[in-house]
């Protein structure tokens, strides 16, 4: 059947003689969203960068110069590039704030070595090799940490004046992520106990006032460029409030007027029941906390590179589950990894799960939100599960792309018929489009049961040139586990 031909751009009127090629795009539209992972984390003043505003990265050498070295910002560019060497990454710098004090700790030494060895602290996980000999004093054994330490690239710490044999170390950012800075010794150290050598840390205290002030204003700063991925370390109350404000489903980057979508990813440090009662406190369903007990890598590290094994599974399919990805942070002690029921019930108070390899790899085991609870307070899984939010995501902005072209149509009655090629459209029309491009989708993997959305979707002309629609979306589940009933037989 013929139909009118409509050309976006050429005059009908046009009485000049010629061949002439109108384009139209409209059809050939095949891009998508930059996925883009975003790093939230505090800066130095010796780095050139200014805080507030969000900068992209070059490169790991690019960050140190940018953010200073031995600061968050630099130390979770270094992660976060550990398991996603490509993505597209940001990083939204923030100063110390003003009130903030910085975290403190202390290593110090007595006695006096039997033989010769090598003691490896940990510094945050970080491994600084300290050589010692027969007959050295401990304020000499301590005295050489400094060196040491100005060997390894990224130290969060600065060392001050030992006294007594003991070093005092300071947090190079002030506030509450300073606290989470860890001191041991490494198992490949020599055996320096048996060669007559003790050694006392204190671990940091003291760190307070996160820059969670500055928070809101820095997250303005974003616009309207997307961040799929957002690595966060902050937190306390205010901080947590001004995340959940900002990626909020009323007025956040989740809601209608914004569409900019984007998942928070953090971890935190803590006992099984001090970690648990945080997660009672938290209901975001656009935040994924991972506990990580006494890992000597902190949280700051941990969430970069959560955030950055999430771009890059959800880069290749949103719906695949987000696990067995390998992380290269280091594992809590054996006595503080969580056992089987720990995860469960951490996976009960909206905390998230790991796995630990034989050769003690971290791997991700299950991501889910801290969403717990709708406005009623009765318990909601409906966002359970992280992979949620990002197939969300990705099936919206599909299904707002393929109905752009509408936007420049006009809307007739329902039973007004529509030439082949008419600048028209209808709900009937629409409606068996979307249920055409839901197939598409359900065949790409995205979302299941077609059937049931061709049966419950709604499209309806609602008069003023406005179409209303009810998308009954069902997108696709992840295994999770797989219970064998075993029922044997003797015969």
């Amino acid at each position: 059947m013929s139909g009118t031909i409509t050309y976006p751009n050429y005059p009908t009127t046009n009485r000049v003689p010629g061949v002439f090629a109108d384009i139209d795009p409209s059809q050939a539209n095949d891009a998508s969203v930059q996925l883009r992972a975003l790093l939230i984390a505090q800066r130095l003043p010796s780095g050139s960068t200014l805080a507030g505003t969000p900068v992209i990265i070059p490169s790991v050498a690019a960050a140190v110069t940018m953010f200073g070295a031995g600061s968050q910002a630099a130390i979770a560019v270094s992660h976060y590039r550990n398991i996603d060497t490509f993505g597209e990454l940001w990083v939204l710098p923030l100063d110390d704030d003003p009130a903030a004090q910085a975290a403190a700790g202390a290593i110090a030494l007595s006695g006096t070595p039997t033989g010769s060895g090598t003691i490896v602290f940990e510094i945050d996980g970080a491994l600084v090799p300290v050589p010692y000999s027969v007959g050295d004093e401990a304020a000499d054994i301590v005295a050489r940490i400094p060196t040491a330490m100005a060997q390894v690239s990224n130290i969060p710490v600065s060392a001050g004046a030992i006294t007594d044999a003991s070093l005092p170390l300071t947090a190079l950012n002030k506030g509450e992520c300073g606290n989470d800075i860890l001191l041991d010794t490494s198992d490949t150290s020599s055996d320096y106990t048996s060669d007559g050598i003790t050694i006392t840390f204190t671990q940091f205290t003291g760190g307070s006032e996160n820059p969670s002030a500055a928070l809101t204003p820095a997250l303005a700063n974003l616009g309207n460029r997307t961040f799929d991925f957002v690595s966060c370390p902050y937190m306390d109350a205010t901080s947590l409030a001004a995340i959940k404000e900002f990626w909020n489903d009323q007025t956040g980057r989740w809601s209608w007027q914004q569409m900019l979508f984007g998942h928070v990813f953090s971890a935190v440090r803590g006992t099984l029941g001090e970690v648990t009662t945080f997660g009672s406190t938290v209901n975001n369903e656009h935040l994924t906390v991972m506990p990580i007990a006494d890992s000597p890598h902190s949280p700051l590290r941990w969430a970069a590179e959560i955030t950055a094994g999430v771009a890059n599974k959800v880069r290749t399919d949103p719906g695949i589950p987000i696990t067995q990805v390998a992380l290269t942070v280091m594992p809590p002690s054996q006595p503080n990894q969580w056992t089987f029921s720990e995860q469960n019930s951490l996976l009960y108070e909206g905390m998230s799960v790991f796995s630990v390899g034989d050769d003690g790899t971290v791997y991700i085991l299950r991501l889910i939100t801290t969403y717990q609870e709708n406005a009623a307070g009765m318990p909601d899984d409906s966002y359970l599960d992280a992979e949620t939010m990002n197939q969300l995501a990705y099936v919206i902005r599909d299904l707002r792309a393929f109905q752009a072209p509408y936007l420049v149509k006009k809307l007739v009655s329902d039973t007004t018929r529509i030439a082949a090629g008419s600048n028209a459209i209808n709900a009937p029309v629409v409606k068996q489009a979307l249920i055409s491009r839901y197939v598409e989708l359900e065949t790409g993997g995205y979302v299941q049961n077609s059937a049931n959305f061709a049966a419950g979707i709604i499209v309806q002309n609602a008069g003023g040139g406005q179409l209303r629609e009810l998308l009954p979306i069902d997108v696709v589940n992840q295994v999770r586990d797989v219970p064998m009933l075993i029922q044997f037989r003797k015969s």
